[in-house]
C-alpha cells in the first residue's frame, strides 16, 4: 500500500496547486512515505506504529487528491483562509471536496500523534501545518452565494482548535442550561449535558459566520434547515436566527453576550464582532462587470452585499432600466450574480499575488 501512495503522492506533485503551502505539504508528505518506505526493510520495525502514521497518510493523501481538481472552487477557498488567519490559525492547509450530499463538513486529517511521528523521524511532517479539509455540495461549486454555510464550519474548526465553548462551560453551564429552555426535555444528565455543548457550539459558529457574512447567515438557516424544531444536536432554525440577527444589530441578547465574554476569556486576540464591510456592487453589477475590491473586509463583505443585490434584481425591473443587467433573462441573474462574486475574489487575489512579490523586493 505504502507504494501506492508513493506513486499517487508523485502524480500529487506534478498537478500543480493553487496555494504554495499545498505544494511544500505534498513533497513533504512523498518525501516521507519513501522513508518510512525504509524502515519497513529494517529489522526490528514496529509495524503496529506504522499502520497507524500509514492511515495518517491515507487520509492526508485523499484529502489533497481532491484539491488538483479544476472543479475546486478556488475563490471560496481563499476566503476561508483568509478567516483562519484571522483567528490566528495560518498553519492549517485548507483542501476541498466537492460531494453530493447537501452538505457543508469541515474535517481534520488528523495526524498521527507527534510521538509516533518522531518516532520515525517523521516530525517535520506535523510541522508542516494541520491539513483540513473543507467539504461543500458539488452543484454549488461555482455559486458562492450558496456556500456561506462554510463560514460556519470553519466555526467548529476554530471551537475544536481553542475549546472556547467547551471552557465556557465549565464555569457558566447552569447558566447556559437556563438560555436553552428546549434542553430541559432531557431528563437524562449526560444527554443534557450533550445537548447544551451542541446547541452553544452551533450558536458560536454562526455568529463566527456572521461576524464574516452578516445576514447570508440566517438567511441560510431559515432557507436550509431541513429541521426547523430543535433536536439534540442543534437549537430549532428560528432561535439560531434570533441569536444571529441580534448579533448583527448590535441588540443585547444572554446567548451573544455570553459568547462574546468567552471569547475574551480564551486568550485569543480576536473579538466576537462584525469583520466585513459591504461595499457597493450595483455600480459595477448593473454594467455587468466584476468590482474591485479594496481590502479583506469588502471581500467577506462582497457576499452579502451581492447577496442583498440578487434580491432586489430578482424582485423588480424598473430600477435596472438602461443598464446592461436589465437584458439578462431572470433565470439567468443569479448565476451571472454568483460569476460576478467569483471574478471580483479572483481578481482580489491576482491583485494581491502581484503587489506582494513587489512589495518584499522594495523592502529589500
Amino acid at each position: 500500500m505504502l507504494q501506492l501512495l508513493v506513486e499517487q503522492l508523485t502524480k500529487l506533485s506534478h498537478s500543480g496547486f493553487f496555494a504554495d503551502d499545498l505544494d511544500v505539504y505534498v513533497k513533504h508528505l512523498c518525501a516521507n512515505v519513501q522513508a518510512l518506505q525504509n524502515k519497513l526493510t529494517e529489522q526490528g520495525s514496529d509495524l503496529l506504529l506504522i499502520s497507524q502514521v500509514v492511515d495518517s497518510v491515507w487520509r492526508a493523501t485523499q484529502f489533497l487528491a481532491g484539491t488538483t481538481s479544476n472543479k475546486v472552487p478556488y475563490e471560496f477557498t481563499y476566503l476561508l483562509r483568509e478567516v483562519l488567519v484571522d483567528w490566528q490559525l495560518g498553519d492549517t492547509i485548507v483542501t476541498t471536496s466537492l460531494h453530493q450530499a447537501p452538505d457543508f463538513t469541515c474535517q481534520p486529517a488528523d495526524m498521527a500523534p507527534n510521538v509516533l511521528l518522531k518516532g520515525l523521524g517523521m516530525e517535520q511532517l506535523s510541522e508542516q501545518g494541520q491539513l483540513v479539509q473543507m467539504g461543500m455540495p458539488e452543484i454549488f461549486q461555482h455559486m458562492p452565494l450558496l456556500c456561506t454555510p462554510l463560514y460556519h464550519e470553519v466555526g467548529h474548526f476554530v471551537e475544536a482548535r481553542y475549546k472556547i465553548v467547551k471552557g465556557l462551560l465549565t464555569s457558566q453551564y447552569d447558566k447556559a442550561i437556563e438560555l436553552l429552555p428546549d434542553i430541559k426535555v432531557f431528563n437524562d444528565k449526560s444527554r443534557r449535558e450533550s445537548a447544551v455543548l451542541a446547541h452553544i457550539t452551533e450558536h458560536f459558529c454562526d455568529l463566527v459566520a456572521a461576524s464574516y457574512v452578516g445576514a447570508c447567515v440566517s438567511d441560510y438557516i431559515i432557507q436550509w434547515d431541513r429541521n426547523p424544531s430543535f433536536r439534540e444536536t442543534h437549537p430549532s432554525a428560528d432561535s439560531r436566527a434570533e441569536v444571529t440577527q441580534a448579533f448583527l444589530r448590535g441588540v443585547s441578547n444572554p446567548i451573544v453576550d455570553m459568547l462574546k465574554e468567552a471569547v475574551e476569556l480564551s486568550g485569543v486576540t480576536l473579538r466576537l464582532a462584525p469583520r466585513y464591510e459591504m461595499p457597493d456592487v450595483a455600480t459595477c453589477f448593473n454594467d455587468v462587470r466584476p468590482m474591485t475590491v479594496k481590502s479583506i473586509a469588502q471581500l467577506h463583505g462582497l457576499l452579502p452585499a451581492a447577496d442583498e443585490y440578487l434580491k432586489t434584481i430578482l424582485d423588480e425591473d424598473a430600477s435596472l432600466m438602461g443598464h446592461n443587467i436589465a437584458s439578462v433573462p431572470r433565470a439567468k441573474r443569479a448565476r451571472l450574480v454568483n460569476d460576478l462574486v467569483e471574478k471580483s475574489i479572483r481578481s482580489f487575489m491576482i491583485t494581491k499575488a502581484w503587489h506582494e512579490p513587489l512589495d518584499q523586493s522594495a523592502a529589500s
